[in-house]
Protein backbone atom coordinates (compact mmCIF):
# COMPACT_ATOMS: atom_id res chain seq x y z
CA UNK A 1 0.00 0.00 0.00
CA UNK A 2 2.93 2.29 -0.56
CA UNK A 3 0.96 4.57 -2.87
CA UNK A 4 -0.85 6.08 0.11
CA UNK A 5 1.55 7.84 2.43
CA UNK A 6 -0.75 10.53 3.79
CA UNK A 7 -1.02 10.11 7.54
CA UNK A 8 1.94 7.75 7.75
CA UNK A 9 4.12 10.43 9.31
CA UNK A 10 1.63 10.53 12.18
CA UNK A 11 1.27 6.76 12.28
CA UNK A 12 -0.20 5.47 15.51
CA UNK A 13 -1.52 8.87 16.57
CA UNK A 14 -5.12 10.09 16.73
CA UNK A 15 -4.20 12.92 14.37
CA UNK A 16 -2.82 10.47 11.82
CA UNK A 17 -5.99 8.44 11.99
CA UNK A 18 -8.21 11.52 11.64
CA UNK A 19 -6.37 12.80 8.58
CA UNK A 20 -6.66 9.47 6.78
CA UNK A 21 -9.30 7.33 8.50
CA UNK A 22 -12.22 9.71 8.02
CA UNK A 23 -11.10 10.50 4.47
CA UNK A 24 -11.42 6.78 3.79
CA UNK A 25 -14.98 6.93 5.16
CA UNK A 26 -15.67 9.76 2.69
CA UNK A 27 -14.10 7.68 -0.08
CA UNK A 28 -16.32 4.68 0.63
CA UNK A 29 -19.36 6.97 0.66
CA UNK A 30 -18.33 8.33 -2.75
CA UNK A 31 -17.69 4.85 -4.18
CA UNK A 32 -21.16 3.68 -3.13
CA UNK A 33 -22.70 6.96 -4.31
CA UNK A 34 -21.66 6.18 -7.87
CA UNK A 35 -21.78 2.37 -7.97
CA UNK A 36 -25.15 1.81 -6.29
CA UNK A 37 -26.62 5.12 -7.44
CA UNK A 38 -25.92 4.43 -11.10
CA UNK A 39 -26.35 0.67 -10.91
CA UNK A 40 -29.59 0.67 -8.93
CA UNK A 41 -31.30 3.91 -7.87
CA UNK A 42 -31.48 5.56 -11.27
CA UNK A 43 -33.01 2.52 -12.96
CA UNK A 44 -36.56 3.63 -12.15
CA UNK A 45 -36.02 6.65 -14.41
CA UNK A 46 -35.39 4.33 -17.37
CA UNK A 47 -38.35 2.02 -16.73
CA UNK A 48 -40.90 3.72 -18.99
CA UNK A 49 -38.48 4.89 -21.75
CA UNK A 50 -36.96 1.40 -22.06
CA UNK A 51 -40.43 -0.18 -22.14
CA UNK A 52 -41.37 2.03 -25.08
CA UNK A 53 -38.02 1.83 -26.90
CA UNK A 54 -37.62 -1.95 -26.70
CA UNK A 55 -41.29 -2.78 -27.22
CA UNK A 56 -41.61 -4.85 -24.05
CA UNK A 57 -43.62 -4.69 -20.81
CA UNK A 58 -42.63 -2.96 -17.60
CA UNK A 59 -42.39 -6.37 -15.99
CA UNK A 60 -39.78 -7.52 -18.53
CA UNK A 61 -37.73 -4.37 -18.02
CA UNK A 62 -38.01 -4.66 -14.24
CA UNK A 63 -36.48 -8.15 -14.47
CA UNK A 64 -33.22 -6.37 -15.27
CA UNK A 65 -32.86 -5.35 -11.63
CA UNK A 66 -33.98 -8.74 -10.34
CA UNK A 67 -31.48 -10.58 -12.54
CA UNK A 68 -28.78 -8.21 -11.30
CA UNK A 69 -29.72 -9.07 -7.71
CA UNK A 70 -29.52 -12.80 -8.45
CA UNK A 71 -26.12 -12.41 -10.05
CA UNK A 72 -24.80 -10.33 -7.15
CA UNK A 73 -26.07 -12.88 -4.62
CA UNK A 74 -24.42 -15.77 -6.51
CA UNK A 75 -21.28 -13.68 -7.08
CA UNK A 76 -20.97 -12.43 -3.48
CA UNK A 77 -19.02 -15.44 -2.08
CA UNK A 78 -16.53 -15.13 -4.95
CA UNK A 79 -16.39 -11.35 -4.45
CA UNK A 80 -15.61 -11.90 -0.76
CA UNK A 81 -12.73 -14.22 -1.70
CA UNK A 82 -11.40 -11.77 -4.29
CA UNK A 83 -11.62 -8.76 -1.98
CA UNK A 84 -10.14 -10.65 0.98
CA UNK A 85 -7.24 -12.36 -0.78
CA UNK A 86 -6.27 -9.92 -3.53
CA UNK A 87 -5.53 -6.23 -3.82
CA UNK A 88 -8.58 -4.21 -2.74
CA UNK A 89 -7.47 -1.45 -5.06
CA UNK A 90 -7.21 -3.69 -8.14
CA UNK A 91 -10.53 -5.45 -7.46
CA UNK A 92 -12.40 -2.16 -7.08
CA UNK A 93 -10.84 -0.77 -10.27
CA UNK A 94 -11.97 -3.89 -12.13
CA UNK A 95 -15.43 -3.26 -10.71
CA UNK A 96 -15.50 0.30 -12.02
CA UNK A 97 -14.42 -0.88 -15.48
CA UNK A 98 -17.22 -3.47 -15.44
CA UNK A 99 -19.83 -0.83 -14.55
CA UNK A 100 -18.66 1.40 -17.39
CA UNK A 101 -18.65 -1.45 -19.91
CA UNK A 102 -22.14 -2.50 -18.83
CA UNK A 103 -23.51 1.00 -19.29
CA UNK A 104 -22.05 1.20 -22.80
CA UNK A 105 -23.71 -2.12 -23.68
CA UNK A 106 -27.00 -0.88 -22.19
CA UNK A 107 -26.84 2.33 -24.21
CA UNK A 108 -26.55 0.25 -27.39
CA UNK A 109 -29.45 -2.05 -26.52
CA UNK A 110 -31.93 -2.84 -29.31
CA UNK A 111 -33.32 -5.93 -27.59
CA UNK A 112 -34.17 -6.76 -23.99
CA UNK A 113 -31.37 -9.34 -23.75
CA UNK A 114 -28.83 -6.60 -24.52
CA UNK A 115 -30.11 -4.78 -21.43
CA UNK A 116 -29.87 -7.95 -19.36
CA UNK A 117 -26.29 -8.51 -20.50
CA UNK A 118 -25.17 -4.94 -19.92
CA UNK A 119 -27.08 -3.81 -16.85
CA UNK A 120 -27.80 -7.09 -15.10
CA UNK A 121 -24.49 -8.86 -15.69
CA UNK A 122 -21.70 -6.34 -16.31
CA UNK A 123 -23.02 -3.54 -14.11
CA UNK A 124 -24.01 -6.11 -11.46
CA UNK A 125 -20.49 -7.53 -11.24
CA UNK A 126 -19.10 -4.00 -11.02
CA UNK A 127 -21.45 -3.01 -8.22
CA UNK A 128 -20.58 -6.23 -6.38
CA UNK A 129 -16.88 -5.30 -6.36
CA UNK A 130 -17.23 -1.61 -5.52
CA UNK A 131 -20.14 -1.22 -3.10
CA UNK A 132 -21.30 -2.88 0.13
CA UNK A 133 -18.89 -5.78 0.40
CA UNK A 134 -15.72 -3.81 -0.26
CA UNK A 135 -16.72 -0.66 1.59
CA UNK A 136 -18.18 -2.40 4.65
CA UNK A 137 -15.06 -4.57 4.90
CA UNK A 138 -12.85 -1.47 4.86
CA UNK A 139 -14.96 0.39 7.43
CA UNK A 140 -15.25 -2.60 9.78
CA UNK A 141 -11.46 -2.92 9.77
CA UNK A 142 -10.84 0.78 10.39
CA UNK A 143 -13.41 1.33 13.15
CA UNK A 144 -14.55 -0.57 16.27
CA UNK A 145 -16.04 1.79 18.88
CA UNK A 146 -17.30 4.22 16.23
CA UNK A 147 -18.20 1.57 13.69
CA UNK A 148 -21.89 2.49 13.61
CA UNK A 149 -21.18 6.16 12.93
CA UNK A 150 -18.62 5.32 10.23
CA UNK A 151 -20.92 2.80 8.52
CA UNK A 152 -23.79 5.28 8.62
CA UNK A 153 -21.74 8.03 7.00
CA UNK A 154 -20.29 5.62 4.45
CA UNK A 155 -23.65 4.23 3.39
CA UNK A 156 -25.24 7.67 3.30
CA UNK A 157 -23.41 7.98 0.00
CA UNK A 158 -25.75 5.36 -1.45
CA UNK A 159 -28.83 7.33 -0.51
CA UNK A 160 -27.46 10.74 -1.47
CA UNK A 161 -27.10 9.29 -4.96
CA UNK A 162 -30.89 9.33 -5.17
CA UNK A 163 -30.91 13.01 -4.26
CA UNK A 164 -28.41 13.90 -6.99
CA UNK A 165 -28.29 11.16 -9.61
CA UNK A 166 -32.02 10.46 -10.01
CA UNK A 167 -32.89 14.08 -10.94
CA UNK A 168 -29.76 14.23 -13.10
CA UNK A 169 -30.71 11.01 -14.91
CA UNK A 170 -34.27 12.31 -15.32
CA UNK A 171 -32.99 15.51 -16.91
CA UNK A 172 -30.62 13.61 -19.20
CA UNK A 173 -33.36 11.20 -20.32
CA UNK A 174 -35.98 13.89 -20.94
CA UNK A 175 -33.50 16.23 -22.67
CA UNK A 176 -31.25 13.87 -24.62
CA UNK A 177 -32.64 10.34 -24.35
CA UNK A 178 -31.86 7.26 -22.28
CA UNK A 179 -28.89 6.25 -24.46
CA UNK A 180 -27.07 9.52 -23.75
CA UNK A 181 -27.80 9.15 -20.03
CA UNK A 182 -26.23 5.68 -19.93
CA UNK A 183 -23.18 6.89 -21.88
CA UNK A 184 -22.75 9.94 -19.65
CA UNK A 185 -22.52 7.80 -16.54
CA UNK A 186 -20.28 5.30 -18.34
CA UNK A 187 -17.74 8.06 -18.90
CA UNK A 188 -17.81 9.95 -15.59
CA UNK A 189 -17.73 6.89 -13.32
CA UNK A 190 -14.14 5.76 -14.09
CA UNK A 191 -12.92 9.35 -14.41
CA UNK A 192 -14.10 10.25 -10.89
CA UNK A 193 -13.75 6.94 -9.05
CA UNK A 194 -10.51 5.64 -10.56
CA UNK A 195 -8.13 8.11 -8.86
CA UNK A 196 -9.99 7.89 -5.55
CA UNK A 197 -9.76 4.10 -5.49
CA UNK A 198 -6.06 4.20 -6.30
CA UNK A 199 -5.41 6.58 -3.40
CA UNK A 200 -7.81 5.50 -0.66
CA UNK A 201 -8.75 1.82 -1.14
CA UNK A 202 -6.81 0.66 1.94
CA UNK A 203 -8.03 -2.58 3.46
CA UNK A 204 -6.99 -1.93 7.10
CA UNK A 205 -5.30 0.83 9.17
CA UNK A 206 -2.43 -1.51 10.01
CA UNK A 207 -1.42 -1.35 6.33
CA UNK A 208 -0.31 2.26 6.88
CA UNK A 209 0.93 2.02 10.47
CA UNK A 210 -2.31 3.00 12.22
CA UNK A 211 -4.77 1.26 14.54
CA UNK A 212 -8.58 1.05 14.50
CA UNK A 213 -10.32 4.16 15.89
CA UNK A 214 -6.97 5.97 15.95
CA UNK A 215 -5.85 4.26 19.17
CA UNK A 216 -2.13 4.79 19.85
CA UNK A 217 -1.73 1.07 20.62
CA UNK A 218 -3.63 -2.01 19.40
CA UNK A 219 -6.51 -2.75 21.77
CA UNK A 220 -6.80 -6.20 23.36
CA UNK A 221 -9.59 -8.33 21.93
CA UNK A 222 -12.00 -9.67 24.59
CA UNK A 223 -12.22 -13.46 24.76
CA UNK A 224 -15.20 -14.81 22.88
CA UNK A 225 -16.64 -18.15 21.89
CA UNK A 226 -16.35 -16.93 18.30
CA UNK A 227 -12.56 -16.83 18.59
CA UNK A 228 -12.20 -20.59 18.18
CA UNK A 229 -14.42 -20.72 15.10
CA UNK A 230 -12.84 -20.78 11.66
CA UNK A 231 -15.53 -19.11 9.61
CA UNK A 232 -16.23 -20.36 6.11
CA UNK A 233 -19.07 -19.45 3.81
CA UNK A 234 -20.75 -22.82 4.48
CA UNK A 235 -20.50 -22.40 8.27
CA UNK A 236 -21.87 -18.87 8.07
CA UNK A 237 -24.76 -20.05 5.89
CA UNK A 238 -25.74 -22.53 8.63
CA UNK A 239 -25.68 -19.97 11.43
CA UNK A 240 -29.07 -19.27 13.03
CA UNK A 241 -28.19 -15.66 13.75
CA UNK A 242 -26.96 -15.00 10.21
CA UNK A 243 -30.36 -16.17 9.01
CA UNK A 244 -32.23 -14.04 11.54
CA UNK A 245 -30.27 -10.89 10.69
CA UNK A 246 -30.85 -11.59 6.99
CA UNK A 247 -34.58 -12.00 7.58
CA UNK A 248 -34.65 -8.72 9.48
CA UNK A 249 -33.03 -6.86 6.59
CA UNK A 250 -34.55 -8.78 3.67
CA UNK A 251 -38.19 -7.58 3.82
CA UNK A 252 -36.99 -4.01 4.36
CA UNK A 253 -34.82 -4.26 1.24
CA UNK A 254 -37.77 -5.71 -0.68
CA UNK A 255 -39.70 -2.57 0.23
CA UNK A 256 -36.87 -0.40 -1.10
CA UNK A 257 -36.98 -2.17 -4.47
CA UNK A 258 -40.78 -2.08 -4.56
CA UNK A 259 -41.27 1.54 -3.51
CA UNK A 260 -38.25 3.66 -4.39
CA UNK A 261 -37.77 2.37 -7.94
CA UNK A 262 -41.53 2.36 -8.64
CA UNK A 263 -42.15 5.84 -7.24
CA UNK A 264 -41.40 7.75 -10.49
CA UNK A 265 -43.85 5.61 -12.45
CA UNK A 266 -46.42 5.69 -9.62
CA UNK A 267 -46.17 9.48 -9.51
CA UNK A 268 -46.71 9.93 -13.24
CA UNK A 269 -49.63 7.47 -13.10
CA UNK A 270 -51.20 9.80 -10.53
CA UNK A 271 -50.82 12.72 -12.95
CA UNK A 272 -47.50 14.22 -11.89
CA UNK A 273 -44.96 15.35 -14.46
CA UNK A 274 -41.80 13.19 -14.78
CA UNK A 275 -39.72 15.85 -13.02
CA UNK A 276 -42.23 16.27 -10.18
CA UNK A 277 -42.44 12.50 -9.83
CA UNK A 278 -38.65 12.35 -9.50
CA UNK A 279 -38.93 14.78 -6.56
CA UNK A 280 -40.58 12.01 -4.53
CA UNK A 281 -37.45 9.90 -4.97
CA UNK A 282 -35.29 12.92 -4.15
CA UNK A 283 -37.14 13.48 -0.86
CA UNK A 284 -37.10 9.77 -0.03
CA UNK A 285 -33.39 9.40 -0.63
CA UNK A 286 -32.53 12.73 1.05
CA UNK A 287 -34.16 11.60 4.29
CA UNK A 288 -32.61 8.16 3.83
CA UNK A 289 -29.19 9.77 3.58
CA UNK A 290 -29.84 11.78 6.73
CA UNK A 291 -31.05 8.66 8.56
CA UNK A 292 -27.97 6.53 7.88
CA UNK A 293 -25.43 8.43 10.01
CA UNK A 294 -28.13 9.13 12.61
CA UNK A 295 -29.01 5.44 12.89
CA UNK A 296 -25.35 4.45 12.98
CA UNK A 297 -24.55 6.96 15.72
CA UNK A 298 -27.66 5.96 17.68
CA UNK A 299 -26.59 2.31 17.49
CA UNK A 300 -23.21 3.26 18.97
CA UNK A 301 -24.93 4.67 22.08
CA UNK A 302 -28.37 3.01 22.36
CA UNK A 303 -29.59 -0.61 22.36
CA UNK A 304 -29.32 -1.79 18.78
CA UNK A 305 -32.54 -3.78 18.97
CA UNK A 306 -34.49 -0.61 19.73
CA UNK A 307 -32.84 1.34 16.90
CA UNK A 308 -33.67 -1.40 14.37
CA UNK A 309 -37.25 -1.59 15.67
CA UNK A 310 -37.66 2.16 15.17
CA UNK A 311 -36.42 1.88 11.57
CA UNK A 312 -38.93 -0.88 10.81
CA UNK A 313 -41.77 1.10 12.43
CA UNK A 314 -41.00 4.13 10.26
CA UNK A 315 -41.22 1.98 7.12
CA UNK A 316 -44.59 0.65 8.26
CA UNK A 317 -45.93 4.18 8.85
CA UNK A 318 -44.62 5.32 5.45
CA UNK A 319 -46.23 2.41 3.60
CA UNK A 320 -49.60 3.09 5.26
CA UNK A 321 -49.41 6.75 4.25
CA UNK A 322 -48.39 5.82 0.71
CA UNK A 323 -51.59 3.78 0.35
CA UNK A 324 -53.73 6.94 0.72
CA UNK A 325 -51.36 9.54 -0.79
CA UNK A 326 -52.85 11.19 -3.88
CA UNK A 327 -50.82 14.40 -4.17
CA UNK A 328 -47.20 15.44 -4.49
CA UNK A 329 -47.20 16.69 -0.89
CA UNK A 330 -48.48 13.42 0.58
CA UNK A 331 -46.20 11.34 -1.65
CA UNK A 332 -43.21 13.38 -0.44
CA UNK A 333 -44.35 13.02 3.19
CA UNK A 334 -44.58 9.24 2.76
CA UNK A 335 -41.19 9.31 1.05
CA UNK A 336 -39.64 11.23 3.95
CA UNK A 337 -40.92 8.70 6.50
CA UNK A 338 -39.84 5.79 4.34
CA UNK A 339 -36.41 7.32 3.85
CA UNK A 340 -35.92 7.70 7.60
CA UNK A 341 -36.82 4.02 8.02
CA UNK A 342 -34.94 2.35 5.18
CA UNK A 343 -31.97 4.67 5.57
CA UNK A 344 -31.25 3.10 8.93
CA UNK A 345 -31.55 -0.51 7.80
CA UNK A 346 -28.42 -0.68 5.60
CA UNK A 347 -25.84 0.38 8.24
CA UNK A 348 -27.73 -1.52 10.95
CA UNK A 349 -27.64 -4.74 8.91
CA UNK A 350 -23.86 -4.48 8.53
CA UNK A 351 -23.46 -3.38 12.13
CA UNK A 352 -25.47 -6.31 13.51
CA UNK A 353 -23.31 -8.75 11.54
CA UNK A 354 -20.02 -7.10 12.50
CA UNK A 355 -20.94 -6.79 16.19
CA UNK A 356 -22.39 -10.27 16.44
CA UNK A 357 -19.56 -12.12 14.68
CA UNK A 358 -16.53 -9.77 14.72
CA UNK A 359 -14.46 -8.20 11.94
CA UNK A 360 -12.48 -11.38 11.21
CA UNK A 361 -15.66 -13.29 10.40
CA UNK A 362 -17.42 -10.28 8.88
CA UNK A 363 -16.52 -10.89 5.19
CA UNK A 364 -17.73 -14.50 5.38
CA UNK A 365 -20.97 -13.76 7.23
CA UNK A 366 -21.73 -10.79 5.00
CA UNK A 367 -21.05 -12.95 1.96
CA UNK A 368 -23.45 -15.57 3.34
CA UNK A 369 -26.09 -13.02 4.30
CA UNK A 370 -26.31 -11.42 0.87
CA UNK A 371 -27.71 -14.54 -0.89
CA UNK A 372 -30.20 -14.87 1.97
CA UNK A 373 -31.54 -11.37 1.38
CA UNK A 374 -31.48 -11.91 -2.40
CA UNK A 375 -35.00 -13.41 -2.73
CA UNK A 376 -36.46 -10.27 -1.19
CA UNK A 377 -34.51 -7.99 -3.51
CA UNK A 378 -35.42 -10.31 -6.35
CA UNK A 379 -39.20 -10.13 -5.97
CA UNK A 380 -39.60 -6.50 -4.90
CA UNK A 381 -39.81 -4.66 -8.21
CA UNK A 382 -41.12 -7.54 -10.40
CA UNK A 383 -43.92 -8.20 -7.89
CA UNK A 384 -44.84 -4.53 -7.98
CA UNK A 385 -44.90 -4.33 -11.77
CA UNK A 386 -46.64 -7.72 -12.04
CA UNK A 387 -49.44 -6.53 -9.75
CA UNK A 388 -49.59 -3.28 -11.72
CA UNK A 389 -50.08 -5.25 -14.92
CA UNK A 390 -53.15 -6.98 -13.47
CA UNK A 391 -54.68 -4.16 -11.44
CA UNK A 392 -53.42 -0.97 -13.09
CA UNK A 393 -52.17 0.19 -9.68
CA UNK A 394 -49.10 -0.21 -7.51
CA UNK A 395 -51.09 0.06 -4.27
CA UNK A 396 -51.91 -3.66 -3.72
CA UNK A 397 -48.21 -4.49 -4.02
CA UNK A 398 -47.33 -1.70 -1.58
CA UNK A 399 -49.89 -3.10 0.90
CA UNK A 400 -48.36 -6.58 0.72
CA UNK A 401 -45.11 -5.17 2.11
CA UNK A 402 -46.73 -4.95 5.55
CA UNK A 403 -46.47 -8.76 5.85
CA UNK A 404 -42.73 -8.53 5.29
CA UNK A 405 -42.33 -5.96 8.05
CA UNK A 406 -44.04 -8.39 10.42
CA UNK A 407 -41.42 -11.04 9.54
CA UNK A 408 -38.64 -8.53 10.27
CA UNK A 409 -40.13 -7.66 13.65
CA UNK A 410 -40.46 -11.31 14.74
CA UNK A 411 -36.88 -12.13 13.70
CA UNK A 412 -35.57 -9.06 15.53
CA UNK A 413 -37.31 -10.28 18.69
CA UNK A 414 -35.74 -13.74 18.29
CA UNK A 415 -32.17 -12.50 17.63
CA UNK A 416 -29.59 -13.02 20.40
CA UNK A 417 -27.29 -10.02 20.66
CA UNK A 418 -24.04 -10.10 22.68
CA UNK A 419 -23.76 -7.88 25.76
CA UNK A 420 -20.76 -6.25 24.09
CA UNK A 421 -19.75 -6.44 20.42
CA UNK A 422 -17.47 -9.22 19.19
CA UNK A 423 -14.39 -7.43 17.87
Amino acid sequence: MGVVTEGAQDAGTPRGFFTLGWKIVAFTATAQFFSVGIGYYTFGVYLKPLTEALGVTRFEVSLTVSMQMVLMAVFSPFAVKLLSEHSMRVMMLIGVASISLGLVISASATSIWHLYLGFSVAVGIGVGLTSNLACNLIISNWFARRRGTALGISQAGITFSGVVLVPLATWLVTSFGWQVSFLFFAVITPILLGPLIWRFAIRAPEDVGLNPDGDPEPQPVPASSEDTIVWTFARAARSRDVWLISLIAGPCYMAIAAIVIALPSHGTDLGLSPMHASWTVLVTTLFGAIAKPLAGTAADHLPKRGVVAAAIALQVAATLLLLVADSLLLLCAAGALFGLGYGGIAPLWSLLLADRFGVVAFPKVMGASMPMTMPFNLVGLPLTTFVFGFTGSYLPAFASLLLGYAVSAVCLWMLRLPARPVT
